[in-house]
């Protein structure tokens, strides 16, 4: 199934909530920004049960938990299914990588938001800033509901400017997205 690819750039990344990259800095907590996020989704499919097939399997070749392959088909048990029976496959979530704040100052604490990866994937973050660096932030795991979240702090010192971020999975899942870092207010003296 294909997966997402957005447009999203970022500052540095850090490990989730405790790694850090060069020039990272603690986290300043959030903002009220709303998150830039881009997402696609796939209709439907059916699929006819072949013997040996388990839901599990069937639900990890569609890259979808078990849960919703019940729900779609009303199920009353995730233990039987029947050579020939029809199963409705219900759409993989969206992938969706959301930034927030989508708009800050350098200095500021980002944080992202992946949806729709597969469970237990491994996802890895590339943050490309407007100098035209790039950082690669440590692995993270996909919950069993296919999400990754994680905290990115800049500097004061990164420079104004959009920055792009990637996500990539180990089973196909990619988003892209972006923030913009504005620069500081320029400081009044008063003599």
């Amino acid at each position: 199934m294909p997966a997402l690819v957005a447009s999203l750039s970022v500052v540095l990344l850090a490990a989730c909530s405790d790694g850090a990259g060069p020039d990272a800095q603690p986290s300043s907590g959030a903002s009220s920004a709303p998150p830039a996020a881009v997402s696609t989704t796939a209709p439907s499919a059916s699929y006819v049960v072949e013997r040996g097939d388990t839901l599990s399997a069937i639900a990890k070749r569609y890259g979808i938990t078990v849960e919703s392959i019940v729900a779609a088909n009303q199920l009353a048990s995730r233990d039987q299914l029947t050579e020939g029976q029809t199963l409705v496959i219900p759409p993989r979530t969206a992938v969706q990588l959301a930034v927030s704040p989508s708009d800050g100052q350098p200095g500021a604490s980002i944080q992202f938001t992946l949806s729709g990866a597969q469970a237990s994937e491994t996802i890895t973050f590339e943050v490309a800033s407007p100098s035209g660096t790039t950082f690669t932030g440590p692995p993270h795991t996909a919950s069993p509901e296919g999400s990754v979240t994680a905290k990115y702090q800049t500097t004061p010192q990164n420079p104004a400017g959009t920055y792009a971020v990637a996500a990539k999975g180990s089973e196909g899942t990619t988003a892209q997205s972006e923030f913009r870092l504005n620069p500081p207010p320029a400081s009044s003296t008063l003599n």
